[in-house]
C-alpha cells in the first residue's frame, strides 16, 4: 500500500509538472495572469487599511491579524489550483462521459482527474499569501508555519469540492450547489471567526470546513497550540479519507460514454 502511494504521488508530480511546462509555452501569458491576480487581491489591503484607519480592531483583531486570514486563504486556493485544478472539472468529467480516459491508467482514477489541469493565475494566489506575510506578519517562525498551514488547508479545501462534486455521480446538476458551498467556503476563510455566529462556526467546523482550513491555522500562527495543530491534522486525515471513499462510491455508478480518447 505504502508503494502505491509513493508510486501515485509521483506520477502526481509529473503530472503537475507537465501542466506547468504547457502553461508556460506562453510566458507572457503566463505572467500576466500571476501578476494580475496579485494587483487584484492586493486591492483588499487597501479596503482593510481604510477600514483599520478609523478603527483600530474589529473583535480584538488588527489590521496584522486580519492580514493573516487573507495570507493563509491566498494561499492555499493558489496551492490548490496549482496541484488539483482539475476537481472542478469533476461534474464536467462525469456528465460528458470524459473519466474513460483515465479508467485504464496506471493510477488511482481520483488522483489523475485532481491533477489533469493546473491555472497559471493561482500562482498569483500563492505568492500574494507570501507577500501578504511578509510585509505584516514576517518572522522566520511565521513563515515556517505558514507554508505548513496552507499545504494543509489546501489538502482540506481540495477533498472538501471532492466530496461534494462527487454527488454528480448521482445526481447531474448537484455541481451548481456544489459551487456555491465552494464560494461559501473561500468567503468564510477570508474573514476574522468572530464576525460569524455559532450556527455559521459550526458548519465552519463541519460541513463547511473554512475553520480548520483557515481560522485554526490563523489562531496557530497568533498563538501556537499543540492541541489545535494535532486536531488540524486529524481533521485533514478524515477528509481526505472521506473524499477517496465518496469519489469511488460514486465511480461505481459512473455510466462509460465510450470516449476513450478525450481528455481535453
Amino acid at each position: 500500500m505504502l508503494m502505491e502511494a509513493k508510486n501515485n504521488l509521483k506520477i502526481m508530480f509529473l503530472s503537475v509538472k507537465y501542466n506547468l511546462m504547457k502553461a508556460m509555452e506562453n510566458n507572457i501569458a503566463f505572467m500576466t495572469s500571476v501578476i494580475m491576480m496579485i494587483f487584484n487581491n492586493a486591492s483588499f489591503i487597501i479596503q482593510w487599511i481604510t477600514i483599520f484607519s478609523i478603527k483600530e480592531s474589529i473583535g480584538g483583531y488588527s489590521l496584522n491579524d486580519v492580514m493573516f486570514f487573507w495570507a493563509i486563504s491566498s494561499g492555499a486556493f493558489g496551492l490548490t489550483h496549482i496541484f488539483f485544478n482539475g476537481i472542478g472539472k469533476i461534474p464536467e468529467y462525469i456528465e460528458k462521459g470524459k473519466l474513460d480516459a483515465y479508467l485504464t491508467m496506471p493510477k488511482n482514477v481520483l488522483c489523475s482527474v485532481v491533477t489533469s489541469s493546473l491555472e497559471p493565475s493561482a500562482f498569483g494566489d500563492l505568492l500574494y499569501g507570501y507577500i501578504a506575510l511578509i510585509i505584516f506578519n514576517f518572522s522566520i517562525k511565521n513563515l515556517l508555519l505558514y507554508t505548513i498551514f496552507i499545504i494543509f488547508g489546501s489538502l482540506i479545501y481540495a477533498s472538501f469540492m471532492v466530496i461534494y462534486y462527487s454527488m454528480s455521480f448521482k445526481h447531474i446538476r448537484s455541481h451548481y450547489l456544489s459551487d456555491s458551498l465552494r464560494d461559501v467556503f473561500l468567503n468564510m476563510s477570508l474573514y476574522p471567526d468572530i464576525i460569524f455566529n455559532k450556527v455559521i462556526k459550526i458548519l465552519a467546523f463541519s460541513f463547511i470546513p473554512s475553520g480548520f482550513a483557515c481560522w485554526i491555522p490563523v489562531h496557530l500562527l497568533m498563538n501556537f497550540r499543540i492541541d489545535y495543530f494535532i486536531y488540524m491534522i486529524l481533521f485533514t486525515i478524515i477528509n481526505i479519507t472521506l473524499a477517496f471513499i465518496c469519489f469511488d462510491k460514486g465511480l461505481k455508478n459512473y455510466t462509460s460514454s465510450n470516449l476513450m480518447g478525450d481528455r481535453s
